[in-house]
């Protein structure tokens, strides 16, 4: 019986030109992994609290009272979603010029009204604090990375089917230029529905340029020397 090196023989061996397009097929995939890792930065929830307005004249200790303290994982902290009424911490600054005087478990709380303040200390910006993805729209930021994998189902769907029909090296290079142009819309997305939109078409693309490189591959590779 013949063996499977004697069968095989004619595909030739792994020489300069298998080693070549190996190596360019492996860079033409190497930024998916940059694609996929992105949301972890780019949505990363940065330490944040309300935000209060600089009109209300209070003193600095009123002023560091204005956001009740809660337990979080074992840990005092000041919350993330909730303020005291401002109306009424401008009528107990007026009345009590130390706020340790008074009993601020028994002030009525109310949501982050005017927004978020956010830390600055390890990101300028993500698109949670660009769109305030937190408190009743944390789910948002979750969804935008279950966005991605919708589009990389998708692209595992129709990838085979249009290199199939237009050949591989079209949908590897048209994928590629999906991915890498609609990367960097991102950056330009006026809002999170925008680039919502945007993310499901890198999932496209990051996907359907694997499947395509990963089936071109061995199909160049198998040719002989000469």
């Amino acid at each position: 019986m013949r063996d499977y090196d004697e069968i095989t023989a004619f595909l030739g061996e792994w020489g300069p030109f298998q080693k070549m397009i190996f190596f360019i097929l492996s860079i033409s995939i190497f930024p998916n992994g940059f694609c996929g890792l992105s949301i972890v930065f780019v949505g990363d929830v940065p330490e944040h609290h309300c935000l209060i307005p600089g009109n209300l004249n209070l003193s600095k200790a009123w002023l560091n009272r204005t956001i009740p303290l809660e337990q979080e994982r074992g840990k005092l902290q000041h919350s993330q979603c909730r303020r005291y009424r401002l109306d009424v911490i401008r009528n107990l600054s007026a009345t009590f010029t130390d706020p340790d005087s008074i009993n601020m478990s028994e002030v009525e709380q109310e949501p982050c009204l005017d927004g978020w303040e956010y830390s600055t200390d390890q990101y300028i910006s993500t698109i949670v604090s660009e769109w305030d993805l937190v408190c009743d729209n944390h789910w948002k930021g979750p969804f935008v990375m279950s966005i991605f994998f919708v589009g990389v189902l998708s692209g595992s769907f129709i990838s085979g089917q249009l290199s199939d029909r237009f050949g591989r090296k079209l949908i590897m290079f048209g994928t590629m230029a999906v991915q890498s142009v609609f990367s960097m819309l991102q950056a330009f997305s006026p809002n999170w529905e925008i680039f919502c939109i945007l993310n499901f078409l890198v999932g496209l693309g990051q996907i359907s340029n694997l499947v395509a490189a990963f089936v071109l591959a061995p199909s160049m590779t198998s040719r002989p020397n000469h």
